[in-house]
């Protein structure tokens, strides 16, 4: 669907919410009010200008839209899920409007006024181009510091920031899913609150380029594993089940639909359930073997691209390996120290598991040197250069729900690291 039409809904949502009537009659101050009103619930600043624009209150050009974050938080503030909302019968074909419209009015006979239209679009694209190309900051214009923290799990991380010498719209992205942030010239302080342990990379960006300045580290209390059950990622904490794991009386580790239900996860949409332990050992992980016993409830007769997902992060690099059932490969992305395989431009059907049955998967790290086997089969080889560091954590996450008869981490003579 064309973002104009969206972004029509998404406004209509936001006046609903804001309860100060149509915006067409806001004044000023409503303007401000609504801008802290946002910064309140979504923790992201938009200026009351930039919300004259969107609402029209300000001119604009024909193609305006709100950069991607400021858009993020305005469906996050108007509180209702974009993909469902925006689905193909939520506009009839027919349906016209002026913001999907085609810049230059289809009437226009005179060939002339035609001609002169493509060249000023023409010219647009190209001052645009070299805007953007002209816009791009240097890492050594960006300064970026993890200054202090505060607690265990949750944890609120300080940062002190500098992009003054940036003459770009800069955005601090804290590893996490959540939202970006937006940067102001004069902002040197900022805090985030983390509230799932592991290990995050935080950047700043201009959503062209990113810069990782600071790598966080959030770790599980009492040495203990820890479940954590959420919608999405970004979604978290208003969405999301975190607890002490443990064996149920058959030896597994589940969490049952109901349960899940109980804490707001809608089990009708897609959901994840994870298991970690990211208690930080100074243990190097360029040497280890992980083991994993699992399977899922697949329904019969269902469409759809299940996965799992186990993560083991160094205090520099992490190693992810993704597996999924028939057919879905295309949606693989592997995580190898500093490299990135993905299913789009590799064929990883090996990855591909029976999650019906019982399957192990074991990975051996000897030296940097990977070798992957699932159910006992060798399916993947490789190596590399860059080290993970020492040992901050593992996970193991289904999309949608599992079981789980072990998980280990161990050191290639057997002494347990991890071990559930």
């Amino acid at each position: 669907m064309d973002k104009r039409l969206q972004l029509k809904v998404i406004i209509k949502k936001c006046e609903e919410k804001f309860g100060r009537g149509n915006s067409e009659s806001w004044k000023h101050n409503d303007y401000i009010d609504f801008s802290k009103s946002i910064l309140e619930k979504t923790k992201i600043s938009i200026s009351h200008n930039t919300l004259k624009r969107i609402f029209g209150k300000l001119t604009t050009d024909e193609f305006y839209l709100p950069q991607k974050a400021t858009f993020d938080a305005l469906i996050d503030y108007s509180g209702f899920d974009v993909s469902e909302e925006f689905n193909d019968n939520s506009f009839p074909e027919n349906q016209s409007s002026e913001s999907s419209a085609i810049p230059f009015k289809a009437d226009i006979k005179k060939k002339s006024n035609l001609i002169l239209a493509v060249i000023l679009f023409l010219s647009v694209i190209i001052a645009s181009y070299l805007f953007f190309k002209k816009s791009d900051f240097n890492a050594d214009d960006v300064s970026l510091k993890l200054t202090a923290s505060e607690g265990i799990l949750p944890k609120t991380c300080f940062f002190s920031v500098d992009v003054a010498n940036v003459s770009d719209s800069t955005f601090i992205d804290f590893g996490d899913k959540t939202s970006l942030i937006y940067l102001k010239e004069n902002e040197k302080t900022l805090s985030h609150t983390y509230f799932i342990p592991g290990v995050f990379d935080v950047s700043i960006t201009n959503k062209t380029k990113g810069y990782k300045k600071a790598r966080v580290f959030v770790t599980t209390n009492y040495e203990k594993w820890y479940a954590l059950c959420f919608q999405r990622q970004r979604l978290i904490p208003k969405s999301y089940y975190a607890f002490l794991a443990n064996k149920n009386q058959d030896s597994l580790f589940t969490i049952t639909n109901r349960e899940l239900q109980i804490h707001n996860i809608d089990t009708i949409q897609p959901f994840f359930v994870r298991l970690c332990n990211y208690t930080p050992l100074k243990k190097t992980a360029d040497n280890f073997v992980f083991e994993t016993t699992f399977k899922k409830e697949i329904q019969k007769e269902e469409v759809s691209c299940d996965g799992l997902v186990f993560k083991v992060s160094g205090a520099e690099n992490d190693i992810r390996f993704h597996f999924v059932n028939s057919g879905c490969t295309s949606r693989v992305a592997n995580i190898v120290s500093d490299k990135i395989i993905n299913g789009t431009d590799h064929n990883l059907s090996p990855f591909v598991v029976d999650f019906k049955k019982w399957n192990t998967i074991k990975l051996i790290n000897n030296n940097k040197k990977l070798t992957l086997f699932v159910n006992e089969k060798l399916i993947y080889e490789t190596t590399y250069t860059a080290s993970l560091g020492d040992l901050r954590g593992l996970f193991v996450e289904f999309e949608n729900n599992g079981f789980i008869k072990k998980c280990d981490l161990s050191s290639l003579d057997g002494k347990k690291y991890y071990s559930f």
